[in-house]
């Protein structure tokens, strides 16, 4: 049997998702609520932390006994309420014709992209935003390293396997080891020594926030690009993967650190950190659609109003789609009845289901 993970690392992980998908946030407003005080947020380091969070945490719920069923169950009624939310904001903004931000993304084909985007094949051997909505992209790289996690652990047809991974194509995969690297750190997750996780915690701290400093993974590809520019361009959103994995390769050693230290100081604020953590995904995927309601669908320009606005939308957004995640689930429940499956050697037992980096925290202590 797997060991739980420990209260304290579930505590810090909430944490670091909610301050990860805040800097998402600042990285795309920033520039509208404060022009004239500049501030270089790592937006895309932080998706890698998503990733890697992702894989740690989705790891650990894909239990042998859900199945494949109840694996499809769990992962459905956690994404599709918000996509589908997200996908209705575009909608609105698109047959309303309101003006579009930057990093928003720009409107092409509305009913087709959307509908690329709500069956995860945007950015598969295409690249097409969500109309308004252009940090989506990421989702659809996520959904496909469920599908071909869930397929490895439950489904024996490597034939099947191979299937998905050429209809997910080259530039989902090149960042999926980003995304294994959390599947290694569940599955591995040695105990350090207080004072060897200590040094190695204070190690990756310093050299993440260098790293991200110097926004190394962008060196690197314009490395790569001098070197190899045909191929590169073929990347495309990808095109930083081997910054991305490194950078990736520090998170998931600060993870391992923190769980060797247990951060149970942080349970002081575990009431606060759990809330504001279950508001991530909404975060992360309503943010840019909400901002170009507000700012040029509403006109309001103010920088206190047009905050206030976007925290009561993504609060209301939330409420009706991840915060009811337990409500999908006995909805969509009929339509899942579990089957025996077989699972791969290999594959890790969890005895309960912690949310993915764009989950609400509840799901890792309910009963499935």
């Amino acid at each position: 049997m797997q060991r739980a993970i420990p209260r304290g690392l579930s505590v810090y992980l909430d944490l670091v998702r909610f301050g990860a998908a805040a800097i998402v946030v600042l990285s795309h407003l920033w520039t509208l609520v404060a022009p004239g005080h500049p501030l270089p947020w790592p937006g895309h380091a932080a998706v890698v932390f998503f990733f890697v969070l992702s894989g740690y945490v989705i790891s650990h719920a894909a239990r042998p006994d859900l199945g494949l069923r109840g694996y499809l169950h769990h992962r459905i009624a956690r994404i599709y309420p918000v996509v589908l939310g997200a996908a209705a904001l575009s909608i609105v903004l698109a047959v309303a014709g309101v003006h579009t931000l930057q990093y928003a993304g720009t409107r092409g084909s509305d009913t087709l992209d959307v509908l690329l985007n709500v069956t995860f094949l945007a950015q598969t051997w295409a690249n097409v935003a969500l109309p308004y909505n252009g940090p989506f992209w990421s989702l659809n790289y996520e959904v496909w390293y469920y599908i071909l996690f869930g397929l490895w652990c439950y489904h024996p047809s490597r034939l099947l396997l191979l299937g998905a991974a050429l209809l997910a194509g080259p530039k989902i995969l090149l960042l999926m080891p980003v995304w294994l690297l959390g599947v290694w750190l569940q599955r591995a997750m040695p105990a350090l020594g207080r004072r060897t996780a200590w040094c190695l915690f204070l190690l990756t701290l310093a050299i993440g926030l260098v790293f991200i400093w110097a926004d190394a993974p962008a060196r690197i590809r314009e490395v790569m690009r001098a070197a190899w520019p045909d191929a590169m361009e073929l990347t495309r959103g990808s095109n930083q993967f081997v910054g991305d994995f490194l950078l990736g390769l520090v998170v998931a050693l600060n993870f391992l650190a923190a769980g060797s230290l247990g951060m149970g100081w942080l349970l002081k604020c575990e009431k606060a950190i759990r809330y504001l953590s279950s508001f991530t995904f909404s975060m992360y995927v309503f943010h840019m659609p909400l901002a170009v309601l507000i700012w040029n669908g509403l006109g309001v320009h103010s920088g206190p109003a047009f905050v206030g606005l976007l925290l009561l939308g993504i609060v209301g957004m939330g409420e009706l789609t991840e915060r009811r995640t337990g409500w999908y689930r006995a909805r969509l429940a009929p339509l899942f009845v579990r089957q025996p499956a077989p699972v791969r050697a290999g594959c890790p037992a969890a005895p309960g289901d912690m949310a993915d980096p764009l989950c609400d925290p509840g799901d890792e202590r309910s009963v499935p």
